[in-house]
């Protein structure tokens, strides 16, 4: 099921503030420490192409794979106007099916934490797995445990500016360890507020059970950072990266 709708086209005036080239010198120093020069790298939960641009700019064969077709149509679009040939694939990361094996995949900015039960977690380690090479790696960021129950929670967000106003509500399940987000948007059009309303969740997992799962799918030499260091994550971070090998 599609996540993401009139989102897509709002999510890069969101995130402008991230720094997506310091997230790529990130994802490429985790190569070099893993001893890995790919050559073809898949982007999973790629959305608008921020990351996957990026890598392609940095002389990488990258392919996106995402499962909204509105964020899609964006990276598309954002690719287009670089004149970059960048194949973007519709397609649910649970059931990946690539041409053929590659060197790296990554998922970066939360993409993990929509797989809502061990059994899908399970399944996206699997397929990831199947289509590394051998000595290829796998990257990828969650939002924490901690961030989840505890920043979020069942607590209330409003960010207003000139053009995109929100509320966004959480609710924090401790039996699922699910949030469930309900977000409305106002985008200023002229004297008047467009509205649309989204409900997103997502499941916190803890490091422990994120690697258990990588282990029982064969990743070997598993590596658990605080982001953008290669040290152990501190007690209340937000978010944490995970490094796995296949051998």
């Amino acid at each position: 099921m599609e996540i993401y709708n009139n989102f897509a086209y709002i999510y890069d005036a969101l995130m402008e503030d991230v720094d997506y080239p310091g997230w790529v010198d990130y994802i490429e120093r985790i190569l070099k420490r893993y001893g890995v020069k790919p050559a073809r790298i898949v982007d999973l939960a790629c959305g608008t192409g921020n990351i996957t641009i990026l890598l392609k700019e940095r002389g990488y064969h990258v392919i996106g794979v995402d499962q909204s077709e509105d964020m899609l149509s964006v990276a598309k679009e954002k690719a287009a106007k670089k004149g970059m040939d960048i194949p973007f694939i519709y397609q649910d990361m649970r059931f990946l099916e690539l041409h053929g094996p590659v060197d790296a995949i990554t998922c970066i900015c939360d993409g993990i934490n929509y797989i809502l039960s061990f059994r899908d977690l399970n399944m996206v380690f699997r397929g990831v797995y199947r289509y590394l090479n051998p000595n290829g790696v796998f990257i990828f960021d969650i939002s924490s445990y901690y961030k989840l129950s505890s920043i979020l929670g069942n607590n209330i967000m409003v960010e207003t500016d000139e053009r995109i106003s929100y509320i966004w509500l959480n609710y924090f399940d401790r039996r699922t360890s699910i949030c469930e987000m309900s977000l409305s948007f106002f985008i200023k059009e002229g004297n008047y507020y467009r509205r649309f309303d989204e409900i997103h969740y997502q499941r916190a997992y803890r490091m422990e059970e994120i690697v258990q799962r990588l282990k029982k799918n064969g990743f070997k030499d598993i590596g658990v950072y605080q982001p953008f260091t290669f040290e152990t994550p501190k007690k209340k971070a937000e978010r944490i990266f995970f490094a796995a090998r296949k051998v």
